[in-house]
């Protein structure tokens, strides 16, 4: 009689990963990273999905380091759903302290991934997986869409007035 039992990796139940995916943006929802934060605001704008109704403003405290402008700080404030909310506040957990050039490239890259439902692989998939499951659903993707179409705005808004200087 054989004792020994094989272990056999389970595979991922897809159901069970939605709803780990949805706790995730649930999460974010309830305890928003950079909500109604007071920083010194180097630059922000205002964003709103017609679609729905969100409204946001994303503001950033941009730091000059030798020729690099870094995002020292990020905050944003409004009225917006639990998937804007829940974006905003992932945008704000992985921009913060990136320099303005990789947060651009960070945000089309997503905001890229979210418009063409092209599926993201390596770290940023893992990274972003909460966020990428309202790609199935055209209208939600606005929602997410929001705050980072907004950062790409300051971060413009950034950039001139860095020329500007």
């Amino acid at each position: 009689m054989n004792f020994v039992k094989q272990y056999q990796p389970r595979k991922p139940d897809e159901k069970n990963t939605q709803q780990l995916y949805q706790e995730a943006l649930l999460t974010h929802h309830k305890n928003p990273v950079g909500f109604e934060k007071t920083i010194p605001i180097s630059a922000s704008h205002s964003g709103v999905n017609p679609a729905c109704g969100d409204e946001i403003t994303v503001e950033v405290s941009i730091d000059r380091h030798e020729t690099n402008l870094f995002i020292k700080d990020i905050a944003f404030h409004g009225d917006s759903c639990a998937i804007c909310r829940a974006s905003a506040s992932i945008m704000c957990q992985e921009v913060s302290q990136e320099t303005v050039a990789d947060a651009k490239v960070l945000a089309q890259q997503l905001t890229g991934v979210l418009v063409t439902n092209i599926a993201l692989i390596g770290e940023l998939a893992e990274q972003f997986s909460p966020l990428l499951t309202v790609q199935q659903f055209p209208i939600r993707k606005q929602c997410a869409l929001l705050p980072w179409n907004t950062l790409l705005q300051v971060i413009a808004q950034a950039d001139n007035n860095s020329h500007t200087r």
